[in-house]
């Protein structure tokens, strides 16, 4: 038997148990073609208000649905061990459902495609009407379990998708991890990098320090006034080793200006050394300059000291410098 004929024959075993279209419910040919859109809109609309209404009809048309609507891509056909399994539990339940008073030359009516009616009417028994409701509730239940198996396969495949995008999430994530290790190895090491140079740059300074404490600067001080006589030098000495002399200078009102400038100047006019933004330093204000014994020579020298941004000139001053 085709399976078409097996639907046409549950179908109309499910009519008979419904009393067929006396009590209103729909026949096959109006399930199958509500099923497959064959209806009119008029037609269309009032099969679906009976349905809503009927649960009867509703399981029939929801098993027409199941039994016409075509597999998908990735549905899994069922192997056919699964199917003889269920088609022997169905021929079981059949067997143990069917009544033992059903004569033999009763039984022995078959069914044919179109489920037609045996000619002899006699045939129709009431005990065929127990046999249709068993082949009617074994036919729901081989629905059932396919039903079943399919649902558990989707299961099964939406959890391996799940796995294998969980698996790629965390091998993503492995990368990641990685890559944010190798970065901050690297940036470890440039840190390590720089704090090396630092220190070296630091012992440097250190040890420049050092020889520089061991050096002798010799410090002079001297006052710086309109007051001062041709013979009231600013004098210098640059003897042995000396590589440097600082200066004090002491002037009157020191805090008039925010920072002052000066020059030196040789016999012959030309500036030899200036220094600028220097700013008073104390409680008696003391500008303090630096000159180095390399820029000078023995001799006589002019210091003038300038005041403000502007540089306003507030003096000339000798200065005698003397190399032993």
């Amino acid at each position: 038997m085709s399976d078409r004929e097996v639907f046409r024959a549950y179908m109309k075993a499910a009519n008979r148990m419904s009393g067929s279209n006396d009590n209103g419910h729909l026949a096959e040919a109006q399930v199958l073609a509500y099923c497959r859109g064959e209806m009119s809109k008029a037609e269309h609309d009032d099969a679906e208000a009976h349905l809503v209404s009927c649960e009867q009809c509703l399981a029939l048309f929801r098993s027409a649905r199941d039994f016409l609507e075509p597999g998908r891509d990735d549905e899994e056909e069922i192997t056919a061990a699964e199917t003889g399994a269920a088609w022997s539990s169905l021929w079981e339940k059949v067997q143990d459902t069917a009544p033992t008073n059903i004569r033999r030359d009763e039984t022995a009516t078959v069914v044919s495609g179109d489920f037609q009616r045996s000619r002899k009417k006699s045939l129709l028994s009431r005990a065929a009407l127990p046999l249709a409701a068993s082949l009617l509730l074994s036919l729901g239940a081989l629905g059932w379990q396919t039903w079943r198996l399919l649902s558990e396969r989707r299961s099964r495949q939406h959890s391996q998708e799940i796995a294998a995008q969980l698996e790629n999430r965390q091998r993503e994530l492995e990368q990641r991890l990685t890559q944010l290790e190798r970065s901050g190895g690297q940036q470890l090491q440039q840190e390590r990098d720089q704090r090396l140079a630092l220190e070296t740059e630091r012992d440097q300074l250190q040890a420049r320090l050092a020889q520089l404490g061991h050096e002798s600067v010799p410090v002079y001080t001297a006052r710086l006034s309109s007051e001062r006589g041709a013979e009231d030098d600013v004098r210098v000495r640059f003897s042995g080793t000396t590589k440097a002399a600082r200066l004090r200078l002491l002037i009157s009102k020191p805090y008039e200006f925010t920072e002052y400038a000066i020059e030196f100047t040789g016999e012959n006019g030309r500036v030899v050394m200036r220094a600028s933004g220097l700013r008073p330093n104390g409680d008696d204000g003391a500008l303090g300059v630096q000159i180095n014994r390399t820029a000078f020579s023995a001799g006589k020298y002019k210091l003038r000291l300038f005041g403000g941004t502007e540089r306003k000139p507030l003096g000339e001053y000798g200065v005698l410098i003397r190399v032993n």
